[in-house]
């Protein structure tokens, strides 16, 4: 079979003395002796460049398809980033609503809460008020009390001294008889019934402003059980919300680090496709005709070059197996 010149790879010559080369000598017949000997099957068919050249078109379309399957997901993947970005924006202002509210509340409780207590203070003031007043008067009934029993003694005392009422009515022109005397006592009777029926009247009032008094104070202890509770409530709420926040917090830290960390990979996968890139171009002598944002080109003129590298590979060492095969043959014969 007669072989073209240009299916061979070049051949290269060292220049320069022998003793130089003979390490590169050694080394190649070390490669030699572990390069794995495999004999061409004579009844298979050979593929021809037009083959290998379909196998790589097709290798190209497959890496081709599998690029546009990774950008769909790139694409796919960024839309749904996008949409949890929004979502959390969303659930944030909410989260600040429902805080603005809540201090809004809190005031309102609290207003109504001063309220409350500035009334109570008053009604403890009234309460005070009444029982002071209560108090005198009862010290009054006592004193009265007292000179009733006075003024008893001495009329009992001095009922049988009837002369000594007759030297009293001529020594005092103002009692014209003894008549007179018990008519004084008469007077004092009435003003000591009036006085007890005012008392009677005073305790009567006391007894009801007690009852009210005691009335109100339940109430406003209902009242303040209920705001006590009302606050355990709000209280139980705040910690529970304060809990989600910091759950969420978290989860936002959380998603922030892996996005800052998938951006950071993404940064260094798309510098080193630059630079491969640059380097092929130079290597071929090719023009950086791609922009540096161009990533999907870079890595299509990226995946050609590994292709081609790997088909004049394959060449090669075929190339080589061929060679080893035709000299074993000749020193055979």
């Amino acid at each position: 079979m007669k072989k073209s010149l240009k299916d061979l790879a070049p051949i290269v010559i060292p220049h320069g003395p022998p003793v130089e080369s003979t390490a590169e000598y050694y080394k190649s017949l070390m490669e030699t002796s572990r390069m794995v000997k495999k004999y061409p099957k004579w009844d298979v068919a050979r593929p021809t460049p037009q083959v290998l050249m379909e196998q790589a078109r097709r290798d190209l379309m497959e890496a081709d398809e599998k690029l546009a399957l990774k950008r769909n997901e790139e694409e796919a993947n960024r839309n749904t980033m996008d949409a949890k970005w929004q979502d959390l924006r969303e659930k944030e202002m909410l989260l600040k609503d429902s805080f603005i509210s809540f201090n809004k509340f809190i005031r309102e409780n609290q207003e109504k809460r001063d309220r409350a207590e500035r009334k109570m203070a008053a009604d403890n003031e009234v309460l005070e008020r009444k029982t002071r007043e209560t108090e005198a008067m009862r010290q009054r009934v006592a004193e009265m009390e007292e000179v009733k029993q006075l003024m008893e003694k001495q009329v009992h005392d001095y009922t049988i001294y009837e002369d000594y009422l007759m030297s009293v009515v001529h020594n005092y022109p103002e009692f014209k008889q003894p008549l007179d005397v018990l008519n004084r006592y008469e007077a004092l009777a009435a003003a000591k019934s009036t006085l007890a029926e005012r008392q009677e009247r005073d305790l009567e009032m006391l007894e009801t402003a007690r009852q009210e008094i005691a009335a109100l104070t339940e109430e406003k202890k209902l009242f303040i059980m209920g705001l006590n509770n009302t606050l355990a409530d709000l209280r139980w709420r705040y910690d529970n919300v304060r809990n989600r926040v910091i759950k969420w917090e978290l989860a936002l830290n959380r998603l922030k680090e892996t996005a800052a960390k998938k951006q950071v990979e993404l940064c260094h996968v798309r510098s080193a496709i630059w630079s491969l890139y640059v380097k092929i171009c130079k290597q071929k002598g090719l023009a950086l005709d791609v922009r540096s944002d161009d990533f999907e080109q870079q890595l299509v003129v990226i995946m050609r070059a590994l292709l081609e590298l790997r088909r004049i590979y394959r060449l090669a060492l075929r190339r080589s197996k061929e060679r080893y095969a035709e000299s074993t043959e000749a020193s055979e014969k």
